[in-house]
């Protein structure tokens, strides 16, 4: 190529496999470039095209903060909700009657369907799941 023509257009000058790698990393070409097309359809193929397996991003199951109170949808009107075992008083000998004081602040007048004791491998009591229904 002649000097003028690379004077004027800079992007055409051959690189060495190095320095392209090395322009591709410090993203130094030009919009409308044949590099810079690559560099973002590179990106784009990856953001698009990558699996989500290879992230590992699933949120599973996660263990819930102590006087946190989960709350989801079971049907019209009726909601599930998982709380801690703390969160539910202890020197209350109705263990459905303690429930429902302890979702009362959150959910305001429920009437609790059923409830299931939530335990862990060695079978102390973590918490408490429960199916109720607004009144």
């Amino acid at each position: 190529m002649p000097a003028s023509t690379l004077a004027r257009y800079p992007e055409r000058a051959f690189l060495s496999a190095g320095q392209t790698i090395k322009s591709y990393i410090l993203w130094t070409h030009p919009r409308g470039g044949l590099h810079y097309d690559v560099m973002v359809t590179v990106i784009l193929g990856f953001i698009f095209l990558t699996p989500h397996s290879v992230f590992k991003d699933s949120p599973g199951n996660r263990t819930s903060h102590l006087s946190e109170i989960i709350v989801r949808p079971d049907g019209p009107n009726v909601f599930v909700y998982e709380l801690g075992a703390s969160a539910v008083a202890s020197d209350e000998s109705d263990t459905q009657k303690a429930l429902k004081q302890a979702l009362e602040p959150v959910a305001g007048n429920i009437a609790i369907t059923r409830y299931e004791v939530l335990r862990n491998s060695s079978g102390k009591v973590t918490g408490y799941r429960v199916w109720a229904h607004r009144s």
